[in-house]
């Protein structure tokens, strides 16, 4: 008995052959995901922002799912889903042992099929108003492509991925029938009168200026797309084509039903128009009596895997050709009748929404800027602004990512002095930029700090050794054509085309513990209505702090800023580097004494807030130091004005 068409088994190799290749080389599991281009486009709408790491690939094959649902059915889920596909290869390994249910009672069936419509509530909601993807959090084929990676939920992601292959032994399709939040996405666009007719008419209501929030979409889609599943369970207008069947030729043997994967009973339908139907066209496969079972009365058996194929090409072509904004954002005007000018560039640390928006919200106050537009595949940015308010340069220094790090640590029995030179340098234009010159200027060990200021050509000042290397030795390894580096043991070799035009320029030469105090990098947070309290009233508890001038526990500061931020009277933390890293803790001494400040900060377990009010308990990652000292806000200026006139060379440089 023919019961699988060859076809699409042949596709569905395919496709897993190639999830695997990109599983083994590293790359994004998201980059060919259709759901997640539906809704970035819907995320678009909504905020004029795609879904973080959503581009035009990903939205040209949301598209390209879309037509085909609209003229053929759900060929996606058909012959491209990789988790369709393995869960019906297991499937059909548990029929073999006669394990699996056909089909349930249709009490069962119905209260299952509202799981699917419920994940894709949140999945939509969340991923268009956050612009991120909700389902990466518990989708199976996301949790194990990336090892359970970092969106992954992981409790959520092993529940679905232990239901959803247990499931697919002793149910047929279990996750794609009950479960897929695209399957439910999917059968209410294949009743393209109700899903497209809903979606017109919130278009319309929101172009006339009826606030409608997006949720009441969503709500009507959900509640709607389960009812017409559990009341007819038919597609009616859409899809165009549908399968038929010749009764006058049928002989009912019932192999169509057998070779269905979805349980559908094809020998009693006139025409297929099920909900469940992916047009897989394994019924006409099986079908032995010649031109019974055909695709719009003709013998197209050979269609639906064509149009699957022509429709991931087309995506893929367009969607090289064709490049869309990830974030597009305007501003109000101050007046009216304001000819914007646009500045282009290049920023290749725009590589989605999140860093598209984070270089928003860093250019968005500066007066004349009125508006930009991000794309993430091409790095491309786009700034619109007031020439009568801002100049060009203005704009430049806007988009320009200042930096001051460490390239080697200095040790206990290193330099007592280092010098300071200027560089001039061209095509530093981002922080990839400054990574990559980081990169570089680690091949000498005698060079200990870097930090740039904005300029034509960027200034760079570099902190080194003079009896190790001389600043022309540096203008070598800044101008260096190619350097090797390595990423999770992967060799990388990356082109380098810096060029210095101005200097070197030696400025001055810093003694050692001058210079830990100008390269730390301070933290300062204010909470606990801080502007509230006249600074006289305060103290600040000064101690040693373990931990402040590592990168990685330094991200874990708001940890412990969010713990001491419960004491009311606890209003600022700041990090600062006197003759050592220390924290000051900034209390009212009414409401706290400082005792209580030394115990919140030396505890072992410190109580963590996130937003929305959930709390957590992690290990203190920050060690401190005696002696502690209380000083006033006074002697806290004072001290920090001390520290600046030490690195007065610098004033012209932070101009």
């Amino acid at each position: 008995m023919k019961l699988w068409n060859k076809t699409r088994l042949i596709l569905q190799f395919i496709i897993l052959a190639v999830v695997v290749v990109a599983v083994v080389r590293a790359t994004d599991p998201e980059a060919y995901c259709p759901l997640g281009g539906l809704l970035s486009i819907g995320s678009r709408f909504i905020n004029g922002a795609s879904s973080c790491q959503m581009g035009e690939t990903q939205m040209f094959l949301g598209i390209g799912l879309l037509i085909g649902i609209l003229i053929i059915g759900k060929l996606f889920c058909s012959y491209i889903c990789p988790i369709g596909t393995v869960t019906e290869w297991l499937g059909r390994i548990a029929r073999k042992f006669n394990l699996q249910i056909r089909r349930l009672p249709k009490w069962l069936d119905h209260g299952l099929r509202l799981l699917k419509y419920a994940l894709l509530f949140p999945v939509l909601y969340y991923t268009v108003n956050s612009s991120e993807l909700f389902c990466k959090t518990f989708d199976p084929y996301f949790a194990v492509t990336t090892g359970f990676g970092v969106d992954v939920v992981f409790w959520w992601a092993l529940a679905a991925l232990l239901v959803t292959v247990v499931g697919s032994f002793f149910i047929q399709q279990f996750w794609c029938k009950y479960l897929c939040p695209l399957g439910a996405l999917s059968n209410i666009f294949m009743n393209m009168l109700f899903g497209g007719g809903t979606l017109l008419i919130y278009i319309v209501l929101r172009l006339l200026g009826v606030n409608l929030p997006i949720v009441w979409l969503f709500l009507v889609w959900v509640a709607g797309g389960f009812l017409i599943e559990i009341i007819s369970g038919k597609n009616f207008a859409t899809p165009v084509l549908k399968i038929r069947r010749n009764e006058s030729s049928c002989t009912d043997c019932l192999l169509c039903d057998k070779a269905c994967p979805y349980g559908i009973e094809v020998s009693k339908m006139e025409k297929v128009n099920d909900l469940d139907c992916t047009m897989c066209a394994d019924c006409v496969a099986a079908c032995p009596v010649p031109d019974t079972l055909t695709i719009q009365k003709k013998n197209w058996k050979w269609l639906p895997a064509a149009a699957t194929v022509l429709l991931v090409v087309l995506s893929l072509g367009f969607s090289s050709r064709y490049e869309l904004s990830t974030l597009s954002e305007r501003w109000k005007l101050e007046g009216s009748g304001q000819t914007l000018a646009k500045y282009e560039t290049t920023i290749k640390t725009v590589k989605c929404y999140g860093s598209a928006m984070s270089l928003l919200r860093r250019i968005k106050p500066r007066k004349g800027i009125h508006g930009m537009d991000a794309y993430a595949k091409s790095h491309k940015v786009v700034v619109y602004y007031d020439p009568g308010e801002i100049d060009l340069p203005g704009i430049k220094k806007a988009l320009f990512s200042p930096i001051k790090s460490e390239v080697w640590k200095l040790k206990k029995n290193g330099p007592m002095e280092l010098e300071v030179a200027y560089f001039g340098v061209m095509n530093l234009n981002d922080n990839l930029d400054n990574t990559n010159l980081i990169r570089a200027l680690r091949k000498s060990k005698s060079i200990f700090g870097m930090e740039t200021y904005f300029g034509e050509p960027v200034r760079v000042l570099i902190y080194y050794d003079p009896a190790e290397i001389t600043p022309e030795e540096i203008v070598k390894l800044i101008e260096v054509k190619e350097i090797t580096f390595k990423i999770r043991d992967k060799e990388i070799k990356q082109k380098m085309s810096f060029k210095v035009e101005d200097g070197p320029r030696v400025l001055t030469r810093l003694n050692v513990l001058d210079y830990k105090s100008h390269i730390f990098k301070e933290y300062d947070q204010r909470f606990n209505k801080y502007n509230r309290y006249d600074e006289q009233q305060l103290r600040a508890y000064e101690i040693g702090i373990i931990g402040a001038e590592n990168f990685l526990k330094r991200r874990r500061l708001p940890y412990l800023v969010s713990h001491i931020s419960n004491e009311d009277g606890i209003v600022r933390f700041r990090t600062l580097f006197t003759d050592r890293p220390v924290a000051l803790v900034y209390f009212d001494p009414a409401q706290i004494d400082s005792g209580k400040v030394r115990n919140l900060l030396t505890a072992t377990k410190i109580q963590v807030t996130f937003r929305g009010g959930k709390q957590k308990e992690f290990d203190n990652p920050f060690g401190f130091r005696k002696p502690a000292k209380l000083l006033s806000v006074a002697e806290v200026k004072h001290l920090q004005e001390q520290i600046n006139r030490r690195l007065d060379f610098l004033a012209d440089f932070r101009k």
